[in-house]
């Protein structure tokens, strides 16, 4: 059976829980569903890794309905809220979807005022209790935490909770020959001959730049004159750069670092020989399940999802969140044993082919939505 599949985000911005949308949006699309995404204009500006990302919906096969993002003083936002609600309203009720699947938790009031069945993705562990978010139908957790986190503070019953895992685009798997990657990393002004250490993350502090940065301080000078370090993300509110100055002035490694507003990663992950995610809270990040899909040796804390995408020695490696020490060793093994690193980043390779793709994703969602038709 085709479905009519809506999908309803707050706005369309650099988030996982967008790109997350995007995949999913394309692996139904692909299966022949017909799938609608009522989002909020996002104001893109001079914004091109927007005006990209935004383009990636428009020509994803499904229909985009925008909806007015609230803005103005009190009272003027409060009047758009209201008439931007009865607007995303009016169009479930024309589109009349087999499936509403509500990726921005605080809009699940939505559906829940009209009285109709929906599906939730639970992406993060942090929500504050609102009146604007409803418990769904029937939820989507990405994690075991998030499962756990939905049951302990939302009250869902483990029947109505369903466990499917991020899933990612193949094209990561294709990687650049070793005259592209040395022509990329020349006009980036990384260095040609180090082992290279990235880490693909907005630019605040629960993402950990620091704990990656104290670690790097650990090691010994030989070993600090074996890698760089490429730090491939953007301030969300522009003030966190400072914070990030500090870090690596405090640590003393401003001389191993190239830095990147964020843009498209797929070749920034092909230069990485070891990839660090030193979270202090996640969902399910994507750029582990990228980073894996292009072969990089991944390293992470042990946070959400740490557990359900990495076999700790086997296809990456795990380390107590924010255990400086433990991720500094990590990286003293990795530096001076090729051979491991490389081992261990195959099988991280395989694995996501094999568990961590959009068509597995986009299967195991659509028995989900199977259960609440």
């Amino acid at each position: 059976m085709k479905l009519k599949i809506v999908m309803l985000l707050s706005r369309i911005d650099q988030t996982g829980m967008t790109t997350h949308t995007l995949d999913l949006t394309k692996g139904l699309v692909q299966e022949g569903n017909e799938v609608f995404v009522i989002s909020g204009a996002s104001p893109i500006e001079n914004n091109q890794e927007l005006i990209k990302l935004k383009d990636r919906f428009f020509g994803s096969g499904a229909k985009i309905v925008e909806f007015k993002i609230p803005e103005g003083n009190l009272f003027i936002k409060s009047l758009n809220s209201i008439l931007s609600i009865l607007y995303i309203q009016l169009q479930l009720l024309k589109i009349n979807p087999h499936i509403i699947h509500v990726q921005s938790p605080y809009m699940s009031f939505i559906p829940w005022f009209l009285n109709k069945k929906f599906l939730s993705t639970l992406h993060v562990t942090d929500l504050v209790k609102t009146f604007k978010y409803k418990n769904a139908t029937h939820l989507i957790a990405i994690s075991e935490e998030t499962k756990k986190y939905a049951m302990e503070l939302y009250g869902y019953k483990e029947r109505n909770i369903s466990k499917v895992l991020h899933g990612v685009s193949k094209n990561f798997s294709i990687q650049m020959d070793e005259k592209e990657r040395d022509e990329f990393k020349i006009n980036a002004k990384i260095p040609l001959d180090k082992i290279i250490i990235g880490m693909v993350a907005s630019i605040e502090k629960r993402k950990g730049h620091d704990v990656l940065l104290k670690a790097i301080q650990l090691l010994s000078d030989e070993q600090k004159d074996e890698i760089h370090i490429v730090l491939l993300g953007s301030s969300k509110n522009g003030r966190t750069n400072e914070w990030l100055k500090n870090v690596i002035k405090l640590t003393d490694t401003a001389s191993l670092i190239t830095r990147f507003n964020y843009q498209y990663p797929n070749k920034f992950y092909d230069i990485m020989d070891i990839f660090v995610l030193p979270s202090r809270l996640e969902g399910f990040p994507l750029v582990v399940l990228e980073a894996m899909m292009s072969n990089c040796c991944v390293v992470r804390s042990n946070n959400e999802g740490a557990k359900d995408s990495i076999e700790n020695g086997i296809d990456g490696f795990i380390f107590e969140n924010e255990d400086v020490i433990a991720l500094s060793e990590i990286l003293k093994k990795l530096i001076v044993n090729e051979k491991e690193r490389k081992n261990v980043a195959r099988n991280g390779q395989i694995k996501a082919l094999n568990c961590f793709s959009i068509e597995s994703m986009t299967k195991n969602t659509t028995k989900v939505y199977e259960k609440i038709l």
